[in-house]
């Protein structure tokens, strides 16, 4: 009867396990699945889309844009127009329109045309008289000091796209900072099951002891201690076996958080971390193949105090502005004073204009500039400091994988000869040759060296994936 009841149980456990840890998810689809559900990171990549717009944005300095307006006046002051002619009242429509680009030497070019309609009323003449002005013109301007070449528009644009890389490169940092502890949290939920698992097979081995020394008691082969060391195995087996249950819970836990998962009881069977440490094989080596993009972010703010200096020189000091017009006038009248030949042109006109500007706040312009250099020598400061910690973090990873390396080797030869320790132990037990004192320290022995493997096979899994997130990103 009670063989039965043990099957029911046993199948009914059976049973549960298989409905509780149904869904296997390998490593590639649970990223997915951060990628997709993680508030976190979702916010992270609408700023980077964000930061990438704005990148794109900055070529607008050189786009093609259209400007356009209408004017209507209503004059009853009766100024003269010329020696002939006062109005009584004017009225004036006046429109204008006008495509401008500008070039990447500095040429700010607009292509337009000026239209207007006037009408004059005059108090002894019968009707309305008036003139219809069309001009298409074409306009240039030109800066001969701040924006030669467009110098100042360069910088301005470079420093603008080197703020925005900065931004971008610490943000991809960020996105590879959390996806690697999204990671990180699913190969120690591997690791937390097998850890359990290796609990429970201690406790099995223990519990042989057990049963072997209840039996031999009973025969009176074994003594009261050998029962009592037994019986404190396994309730130490017990406790571990409870432990390595809650670290699996805590572990689950951050997996769940990861996926956007509220409800705790929801788990996962994932891959064996154990075949995942078995790929560092003897050839394998962490490679750099890229630089860590919080130094390129800082690298990149170092271009940007660069080009903010340069602009603030060009905008601050003197400038020298060269404009040029030509239009093509066509004047239609209905005006009867001839003498008026103003108002009959029909001929192209152009201007020239040179203009001189000059600030004169010289004690705020040398506050303003050493500033400037002050920023960027603070962040080529801050850039150097990074630059120097990556190369001595990239020496400490290739240190701690070849000790990672040396420890899972020695720890792997060290459970072998536990593993051999403990057969021959439960050998001599059998014959009475040694104590069950003794056969649980051995016990406890292979616990421990089996640990040392599975740890040296997480940390060997934990520097990898970390090379790989911050310097082997491209690949």
């Amino acid at each position: 009867m009670n063989k039965i009841v043990r099957v029911v149980v046993i199948f009914l456990c059976y049973c549960f396990a298989a409905s509780v840890y149904a869904d296997v998810l390998n490593l590639d689809n649970y990223l997915n699945l951060v990628l997709k559900n993680n508030s976190e990171l979702q916010s992270i990549q609408s700023n980077i889309d964000a930061v990438k717009g704005k990148l794109a944005q900055l070529e607008m300095a050189y786009s093609y844009s259209l400007n356009a307006g209408v004017n209507y006046a209503d004059d009853k002051s009766k100024r003269p127009l010329s020696l002939d002619l006062i109005p009584d009242e004017l009225e004036k429509f006046a429109c204008d329109a006008a495509i401008n680009k500008m070039f990447g030497f500095g040429t700010q070019v607009s292509v337009g045309l000026n239209g207007s309609q006037s009408n004059y009323k005059i108090a002894d003449k019968d009707e309305d008289l008036g003139t219809i002005d069309v001009a298409p013109f074409v306009k240039l301007e030109q800066s001969l000091l701040k924006d030669i070449n467009g110098a100042s528009t360069k910088a301005s644009i470079a420093k603008s796209r080197a703020t925005a890389k900065a931004a971008l490169y610490l943000l991809e940092y960020q996105k590879q900072s959390l996806l690697l502890n999204a990671k990180m949290a699913y190969w120690n939920l591997s690791y937390a099951k097998t850890v359990v698992d290796f609990r429970k097979n201690a406790l099995n081995r223990v519990q042989k002891i057990l049963d072997w020394n209840q039996k031999r008691f009973s025969m009176d082969l074994a003594e009261k201690a050998d029962i009592l060391q037994s019986q404190a195995a396994v309730k130490l087996g017990n406790l571990n076996l409870k432990i390595a249950c809650e670290q699996e819970n805590k572990a689950n836990r951050v997996v769940n958080q990861f996926l956007a998962i509220a409800d705790v009881n929801i788990k996962y069977a994932v891959e064996k971390f154990e075949e995942k440490g078995e790929s560092f094989n003897s050839d394998y080596e962490p490679e750099k193949n890229c630089t860590r993009l919080d130094v390129l972010s800082s690298l990149e703010d170092v271009n940007s105090a660069m080009y903010d200096q340069i602009a603030n020189k060009k905008t601050s000091g003197a400038d020298l502005v060269l404009s040029g017009q030509y239009a093509l006038n066509s004047v239609s009248t209905k005006l009867d004073i001839v003498q008026d030949d103003l108002t009959k042109a029909k001929k192209p006109s152009y201007s020239i204009g040179l203009k001189y500007s000059l600030p004169l706040n010289f004690k705020l312009r040398g506050i303003l500039s050493q500033g400037y250099e002050a920023a960027k020598i603070s962040a080529q400061k801050k850039a150097e400091s990074l630059s120097i910690k990556e190369n001595n973090d990239w020496q400490q990873f290739l240190d701690d994988w070849n000790d990672a390396k040396l420890k899972n080797t020695l720890a792997v030869e060290i459970e072998q000869i536990q593993k051999q320790r403990k057969q021959e132990d439960e050998k001599l037990l059998k014959t009475g040759r040694t104590t069950t004192y003794l056969v649980l320290q051995t016990e406890q022995a292979l616990d421990d060296a089996t640990l040392n493997v599975l740890g040296s096979i997480l940390e060997l899994i934990r520097i990898s994936e970390t090379v790989k997130a911050f310097y082997n990103y491209n690949k």
